[in-house]
């Protein structure tokens, strides 16, 4: 599968999939959903006898379209076949759901708070964003925090988007950031990469930082790969 042939169309997926009366989603004409194989490890996925996954996947349809959803909860799906496959050299699990088969076995999710802790830690905490999730969609990865989990990450997206434009970064030079190459919304079209919030080779913009704070090797190399050509406010306190 190859995610760059994918168009971005939720109408489309909306139309093939039909909430039932009982509470089910059934598809009418088959779809496939696409969850980051780490999710299992990291208990934001559970297969077995029953099958359950986070609530943050892509959906497709016909091969062509697809969508995104940011649900903050797990919920049961009943996939007709699971494969193990690669996307952009990283592990995914694909479920394959034939025409008329149920895809979430009851809309009506549980809420855990604990959820979130998860998908802050494995998304933002160490930066493993999914190929579906662009610079926008992450920014709005708790919109739905209230409703399924139960508790509130701010009252607007702002904390959430000042987290997302730190780890973002351009993909050829990830000392730079991503938000300042964006002029205008064409630039979006250009997708960042991720650095993990925690990471200190990238994360720490100066030279105190890196050598004061955690894992002092990285710390080290990364002040003598990228040295400082300025000292920052913080520094000049600390030097006094």
């Amino acid at each position: 599968m190859d995610p760059k042939k994918l168009k971005r169309d939720a109408s489309k997926v909306h139309a093939y999939l039909k909430e039932m009366e009982d509470g089910t989603l059934v598809t009418t004409k088959g779809c496939k959903i696409y969850i980051p194989a780490r999710f299992a490890e990291q208990q934001m996925a559970f297969l077995g006898t029953e099958t359950s996954i986070s609530g943050i996947f892509a959906i497709t349809v016909d091969d062509t379209y697809m969508g995104v959803s940011l649900a903050n909860a797990m919920m049961r799906i009943e996939p007709t076949i699971t494969n193990y496959i690669k996307i952009e050299d990283e592990d995914y699990i694909e479920f394959v759901f034939t025409p008329g088969s149920v895809v979430i076995a009851n809309i009506n999710l549980l809420k855990s708070d604990i959820f979130i802790y998860r998908i802050y830690s494995e998304l933002l905490g160490k930066g493993h964003v999914p190929w579906f999730m662009g610079y926008q969609e992450l920014g709005r990865i708790f919109e739905s925090a209230r409703h399924h989990a139960g508790v509130s990450v701010g009252a607007n997206h702002a904390i959430v988007e000042m987290i997302v434009a730190a780890i973002s970064r351009l993909a050829d030079d990830r000392t730079q950031y991503y938000r300042q190459s964006v002029k205008t919304e064409k630039d979006l079209a250009i997708d960042p990469t991720f650095i993990p919030l925690r990471s200190v080779t990238y994360g720490a913009s100066n030279t105190t930082a890196k050598l004061v704070g955690a894992y002092w090797e990285e710390g080290l190399t990364s002040a003598l790969v990228n040295p400082s050509d300025s000292v920052e406010p913080i520094e000049g306190l600390l030097r006094r």
